[in-house]
């Protein structure tokens, strides 16, 4: 009897011990002058909290990945950008050392369908994500009908 009343009361207080810890995939942490954050992969149950500057998720990491797919040499000397990325609503493309070229982009998901076209007559070429799904696009950016960079964009919630 006691062995059975100790076994029980092993068991249930290691339930209590251990109830609260979940089986994460990865995790890791890094600190600099302005604080510390830590995070883990795979957490089921979480808190988030944002503000007007950004957000926080606590134990959840999302995909952040920036890739340049392809750069072709070009005599152009443009130096482009696309951010936020991930976006949410705009996506901004800046072309650095504009010059009046005739420049395009393309926004194509992953099936390869134009989503939207538009010439580029600035430096900066806001393009609303707002009414898109959460999925993986293309942006293609062309000089007349030369591809000149491809960047893959990551729209989120």
């Amino acid at each position: 009897m006691k062995n059975t009343i100790l076994t029980t009361s092993c068991l249930f207080l290691g339930a209590f011990v251990f109830g609260q810890t979940s089986t994460n995939a990865s995790g890791g942490g890094t600190s600099n002058a302005s604080g510390s954050i830590s995070y883990s992969i795979g957490q089921m149950a979480y808190q988030s909290t944002s503000n007007a500057t950004g957000s926080v998720s606590q134990g959840v990491q999302y995909a952040y990945e920036i890739s340049t797919l392809s750069l072709e040499a070009n005599a152009l000397n443009l130096s482009l950008m696309a951010y936020p990325n991930p976006t949410q609503e705009l996506l901004n493309l800046r072309v650095g050392n504009y010059n009046q070229e005739k420049l395009a982009y393309k926004l194509i998901d992953l099936e390869g369908k134009v989503i939207s076209e538009a010439s580029m007559h600035s430096e900066t070429t806001a393009i609303d994500m707002k009414q898109l799904p959460v999925a993986t696009y293309f942006v293609e950016v062309h000089n007349d009908a030369k591809k000149v960079h491809v960047f893959k964009i990551i729209k989120n919630q």
